[in-house]
């Protein structure tokens, strides 16, 4: 029998600007002070936690990612948890320990971290869904609810008064309760509740009793929300003048009475052009648009050359209009 006789250690250390890396250090001698027990088993809880995110949401590597704090075109395929701060990553070691500690499942954490990181990236940019600006295809507004259970939790988080005193970022927890922004979360709000009350200080805080069950991971799925769809049509568009149904063109009456008609499997115009000769003579999609712009020697270099560009930058000038 072979016995491994190092008294290497393999820890994770984090320096004083929150850089973390990999550290070999001999194994400590045994002591007999219950004080000096108690000492190391928390500061092996503490590295073990810091281990743990490291691994399951960076991989094998030696060393924490620099932190990205800007949405551009060079890091909008980066994973979302590339944007999480220096105090998310902590408080997730800190939460990665206390569920090894206490045998919840990890993958509770996993999720909770993804949709923090999805904030971190996405936040600043992201639409509510419940603005009243969205219609299906009649016309009809709709807006988006979590699930009744989802609902009642999240009310519950929001009314404890406990958000100030988490160990989570408040702004994520209004952003992440809030089924306008959130409604495709994956976090476990039952968990999200635990974390908030467990980390609050009043102890008098509402559900601060709730003691659920994570020894077994249960996936949220893709059926935790809720669609919303008006019965009266409250946004009306113009009818158009030519339909393709199956590749077959029709005429409508705001057709006809434009002066377009159908003969045989052709449309034409009073002027005798055919629907494919007015479509020769226009701009028909976004890329021919950009195609154009690009060629004409007038175009003046502040105007976004990409589509990204396009819609990030449209959305900053809505910002800043605001």
């Amino acid at each position: 029998m072979n016995v491994n006789t190092s008294t290497n250690v393999y820890s994770y250390v984090q320096d004083t600007s929150g850089n973390a890396s990999k550290k070999t250090s001999s194994q400590p001698a045994t002591g007999s002070s219950t004080t000096t027990a108690q000492s190391n088993s928390s500061a092996q809880s503490t590295i073990s936690g810091l281990g743990l995110m490291m691994t399951r949401l960076y991989g094998n590597t030696n060393a924490l990612p620099v932190v990205q704090t800007q949405l551009t075109t060079e890091t909008q395929d980066m994973d979302a948890v590339n944007f999480l701060t220096l105090d998310d990553r902590n408080v997730l070691s800190d939460l990665y320990a206390q569920a090894k500690d206490q045998g919840t499942d990890l993958l509770y954490v996993d999720d909770l971290a993804r949709d923090l990181g999805k904030y971190r990236k996405f936040g600043s940019v992201s639409g509510n869904y419940n603005t009243g600006n969205t219609y299906d295809v009649s016309g009809r507004k709709q807006t988006i609810d979590f699930t009744a259970k989802d609902s009642e939790t999240a009310s519950r988080i929001l009314n404890s008064g406990n958000l100030s005193s988490s160990v989570l970022d408040p702004g994520f927890l209004k952003f992440e309760l809030n089924s306008g922004y959130s409604f495709d979360h994956v976090a476990n709000f039952d968990y999200l509740e635990s974390v908030v009350n467990n980390s609050a200080s009043k102890t008098t805080s509402n559900g601060l009793g709730r003691t659920p069950d994570f020894t077994t991971y249960v996936s949220q799925g893709q059926n935790n929300y809720v669609v919303n769809t008006a019965s009266e049509v409250t946004f009306k568009t113009d009818e158009p003048d030519v339909v393709s149904k199956d590749g077959v063109f029709y005429v409508t009456e705001t057709g006809k009475k434009h002066g377009f008609r159908l003969e045989g499997n052709n449309v034409l115009q009073d002027e005798g052009l055919s629907i494919s000769d007015i479509q020769s003579q226009t701009v028909t999609t976004l890329l021919d648009y950009y195609l154009n712009a690009n060629e004409s020697e007038n175009v003046s270099t502040d105007k976004p050359t990409t589509l990204f560009d396009y819609l990030f930058s449209s959305n900053i000038d809505k910002k800043i209009q605001e």
